[in-house]
């Protein structure tokens, strides 16, 4: 076996656990401190969350009814330690990605001179980063509503999303957000918008692919989607009957299946444009 070099092995040690509560420990440990270049004067060193609470948080579009940064935190019951617990360490995660993010777009912190950041602070940005990149997960941002979520990394869903309009991709990058699992309602609404956008395609399925294309357009129809499939006309009793976790299940498989017909027709425009370019040089062969 050949030998790792250093940095092979220390990337070996990576513990997602491990790196959470150090991200955790960062975020509450790290001071700024405001500094006055007109009058010279220094404010006080404040913790990241206090910075936010002081400058940010009575304005924040997404404050609701809370008046405290420490009064959310109750709220989301978010722990000192954290544990293997997932779904308590994206909940972390995205309340801290939200306000550092808010900084960034009000102040320009850390890279504003008016206020003093320690080294700590850009390696918390960092961090974050790489913890997403080792859980699989993104932002998705959303800047007019002043919020950030996290959303499993997904290239076919980035791929569609990048030819699409700007409200189906919201569409397409929050489907499989942690928050919606067991919401059948917000899943069916965006399932819908995807389809919407694409329902000229579905109706002119590319050949060879005619079979995935009614798959899809048939799991629309069928699926207590575009129509009412529980009760009056269109019932069907299947469905009426079906459990609440298998009907996610199908509106899952949907979902992918609409990913995989409009890739298809993004790289059938791909491939005869490829086929042009190869007749008109002269091909090496393998």
């Amino acid at each position: 076996m050949p030998r790792q070099n250093i940095f092979e092995l220390l990337a070996s040690k990576y513990n997602v656990v491990k790196e959470m509560n150090k991200i955790s420990q960062l975020f509450n440990g790290i001071q700024i401190r405001y500094v006055n270049y007109w009058t010279n004067q220094l404010e006080p060193l404040y913790s990241i969350e206090r910075t936010f609470e002081i400058n940010c948080f009575p304005t924040w579009k997404q404050r609701g009814p809370y008046i405290s940064c420490e009064e959310m935190q109750e709220d989301l019951k978010l722990p000192k330690q954290y544990s293997e617990n997932k779904e308590e360490m994206l909940k972390g995660l995205e309340y801290y990605i939200n306000i550092l993010n808010l900084l960034k777009i009000k102040f320009n912190i850390p890279q504003n001179s008016n206020f003093s950041c320690p080294p700590a602070y850009t390696m918390l940005l960092k961090n974050i980063d790489i913890l997403l990149e080792h859980i699989n997960y993104e932002k998705l941002e959303f800047p007019e509503e002043e919020k950030v979520i996290l959303v499993p990394t997904n290239p076919a869903a980035t791929a569609v999303a990048e030819i699409s309009s700007k409200d189906t991709a919201f569409a397409i990058l929050k489907y499989h957000h942690a928050s919606l699992k067991g919401n059948l309602e917000e899943k069916k609404k965006l399932l819908l918008s995807i389809a919407n956008e694409y329902e000229p395609l579905l109706a002119k399925p590319i050949a060879g692919f005619k079979e995935y294309f009614d798959k899809a357009t048939g799991l629309l129809n069928n699926l207590n989607l575009r129509h009412n499939n529980k009760t009056g006309k269109h019932k069907i009793d299947a469905i009426a009957n079906m459990p609440p976790e298998e009907l996610e299940n199908w509106y899952d498989d949907l979902y992918q299946l609409l990913l995989f017909c409009v890739l298809i027709k993004d790289n059938t425009a791909r491939k005869e444009k490829a086929a042009k370019l190869l007749k008109t040089i002269k091909t090496v062969k393998q």
